[in-house]
């Protein structure tokens, strides 16, 4: 069975710059786990740092990395898209005898190829498509049988949002998805992270992506038609700063807004991948001596 490498964990956990590392020695190409860096032209608020896209491929420090943005900001793109994009990738760098290493937080790209995910057609796990031609009420009505705990606890605007309700659905449903042993052979490394000390460089980054210009970013690509409904628009940040755009609060309380929403999604992540219902195999990696350990250890065996 073939090897790979996965890097997952927190935001600003350091994994990104773990894997690089881990690429230059072993002779890797990564492979990017982020719903959120897929997209085009959205690099501040995702946090694309170092990462250069030319007509070549995107790298960052010389380091190639693979399913970075390639998308429009108003193009959907599933966990099993993901997860077919993502096997081609690794096919292809194994046949160069490289090595492949999965980088990123989003844990349901991660968990597809850990669990190879096949899709089976349920009322939870149907094509968005199909969730999307349904109307409100039928959506609620999904929701509100199959899901009631997680339903009754979004708040009433979001009881009324079809997208909020569909991205419920989509997540709920994924229990309900076979799935098999995977392909390959994996370790799993997690960047070891004190919960104090993560918010803190949590909040530092939230306000670098100010400074660094994540307003004028958003300015730009609402300015290149796109709406502020597309789906990449209403990531972290980007929502928040098209609310500020609009005049429904001060500058301030944008990013007072942004920070408590990557709070939050830092404490998605951590119910995810720790989680014991998700039983993973997590090697928690203090310091890049660590991972060198793990990695001789898991390619030599």
């Amino acid at each position: 069975m073939e090897k790979i490498v996965i890097i997952g964990g927190l935001t600003a956990s350091g994994k990104t710059a773990l894997a690089v590392k881990l690429a230059k020695k072993y002779n890797g190409e990564l492979i990017n786990a982020d719903s959120r860096q897929i997209y085009k032209y959205l690099d501040i608020g995702t946090n694309k740092d170092g990462i250069i896209t030319t007509e070549q491929g995107s790298f960052i420090d010389k380091v190639p990395i693979h399913l970075v943005s390639f998308l429009e900001p108003n193009q959907r793109y599933s966990v099993y898209d993901f997860k077919s994009d993502a096997i081609k990738h690794i096919e292809d760098i194994l046949s160069r005898k490289k090595l492949p290493i999965i980088v990123g937080g989003t844990g349901l790209y991660i968990d597809s190829i850990i669990k190879n995910y096949k899709l089976e057609t349920t009322s939870s796990s149907a094509p968005r498509a199909e969730l999307e031609s349904k109307s409100l009420p039928e959506l609620q009505q999904i929701a509100n049988q199959d899901y009631p705990e997680s339903y009754l606890a979004l708040n009433k605007s979001d009881q009324s949002n079809k997208r909020r309700l569909i991205r419920l659905i989509e997540r709920q449903g994924i229990n309900n998805i076979s799935k098999e042993q995977s392909q390959y052979e994996y370790l799993f490394l997690y960047p070891k992270y004190t919960w104090k000390e993560l918010l803190v460089k949590i909040e530092t980054r939230v306000e670098g992506m100010f400074k660094e210009g994540l307003v004028a970013e958003t300015k730009r690509v609402l300015n290149l038609g796109f709406s502020k409904n597309s789906v990449a628009l209403q990531g972290i940040g980007y929502k928040q700063v098209i609310e500020y755009l609009e005049g429904n609060f001060n500058s301030q309380k944008c990013i007072d807004l942004v920070k408590i929403a990557h709070r939050q999604y830092a404490k998605r992540q951590r119910t995810w991948f720790e989680g014991k219902s998700r039983n993973y195999d997590l090697n928690i990696i203090g310091n890049f001596e660590d991972a060198v350990r793990a990695v001789d250890k898991f390619l030599i065996i």
